[in-house]
């Protein structure tokens, strides 16, 4: 239940977190878990959870006695207003930077997959213009719509998991002995490097009721993560095996293509690539809706629409600059993006409570 038509629930930016996992773990867990973790990577999403678990009790503990403000108040607060403003101003840029990430993602795929003659400026600025009026709806609005998407989304997941657990070869999977806890341990980095969009989504905290269930819902969305991660990755690493999945770009995909019922239907990967593009919008909304609060907790303004339109021109112009071709993209998520994610994801919310405590400011 919404106290305020303005506000959501901690449900619901759980369930706006979980969507935004989605896409870039498609993409990435698959490859990067059979590549390091080789036959025991399907396992790396149980190791990763441990800490997720831990940032959801620390972000439990930052919202305890403030249950009004957002994560960028939470900076000025406990490390000071002038250290505060220049680590928002890294998260601000970072933010930026995936925001151009995902809008180039989104017209590789149709490039690569659908439409390979097509302008790649006509997919970035159709999906802009939708982005650019979801976002002006507001956030209960997306977030109703994302609500809906959620659900359809995770049947039609489970229902392909089931589709092709027939597939699945067990040596494919076993046996797991001590000797790969280590690399179990390495290959939880592009996990991590995902999971932690947690941290994002309380910068705009203050549309966010019910903070003291930050708890109760964060850990549920750990379960949640955790089994969705170990059926993306026993349905891929266990039909083809790691050493064919670390060597293929979109690995789900090659999955769902293999799947035929009752040798009647078949290219059902159609349906999976239609949610894929339905996920990327929700990513792409709401990161632009957390850099427009950001901004607004920033220079400590009263209204927030007419950011709107820079930000989504810059995610425009920076989407073909990123990268010059999808192997760049791709280089760039592996070797900087992810790494870079753990760091504002897990690393300085964890500094900013160490912080907090000693200071007596949570």
């Amino acid at each position: 239940m919404l106290a305020s038509k303005e506000k959501i629930s901690i449900r619901q930016a759980v369930i706006l977190f979980l969507m935004l996992v989605y896409s870039p773990a498609i993409r990435l867990f698959p490859v990067s878990s059979a590549e390091i973790g080789e036959r025991a990577g399907w396992l790396t999403p149980i190791l990763a959870a441990l800490p997720l678990i831990c940032l959801v009790y620390v972000m439990q503990a930052l919202f305890k006695k403030d249950k009004e403000a957002n994560l960028s108040d939470m900076f000025l607060k406990i490390i000071g207003k002038v250290p505060g403003r220049v680590l928002l101003s890294l998260y601000l840029v970072w933010l930026m930077v995936l925001l151009g990430l995902y809008v180039r993602y989104f017209t590789e795929r149709f490039l690569t997959s659908l439409l390979p003659n097509t302008p790649m400026a006509f997919f970035t600025v159709t999906i802009l213009i939708v982005v650019f009026y979801a976002v002006r709806g507001g956030i209960v609005a997306l977030t109703r719509t994302t609500e809906f998407l959620f659900l359809a989304f995770s049947v039609i997941f489970i229902i392909l998991f089931l589709l092709t657990i027939t597939n699945v070869e067990i040596i494919n999977l076993f046996p797991v002995t001590y000797y790969d806890i280590w690399p179990i341990t390495k290959s939880t980095y592009s996990i991590l490097g995902i999971w932690g969009y947690f941290t994002f989504i309380f910068f705009f905290g203050d549309k966010i009721n019910n903070k003291e269930h930050i708890k109760r819902f964060g850990l549920q969305g750990t379960v949640y993560l955790v089994v969705m991660a170990l059926m993306l990755l026993i349905q891929t690493i266990g039909v083809y095996g790691h050493t064919i999945i670390q060597r293929v770009s979109l690995p789900y995909f090659v999955v769902v293509k293999s799947i035929s019922v009752m040798e009647s239907i078949e290219r059902i990967e159609s349906v999976a690539l239609a949610f894929w593009v339905i996920v990327d919008f929700v990513i792409i909304s709401v990161f632009m809706y957390i850099i427009i609060s950001i901004i607004k907790s920033l220079f400590s303004l009263s209204g927030s629409k007419s950011l709107l339109s820079p930000v989504t021109l810059f995610a425009f112009i920076f989407s073909y600059y990123i990268a010059r071709n999808r192997f760049e993209l791709a280089n760039f998520s592996k070797y900087i993006a992810l790494t870079t994610n753990i760091l504002f994801g897990f690393v300085f919310p964890f500094i900013l409570f160490v912080i907090g405590k000693i200071r007596k400011k949570i």
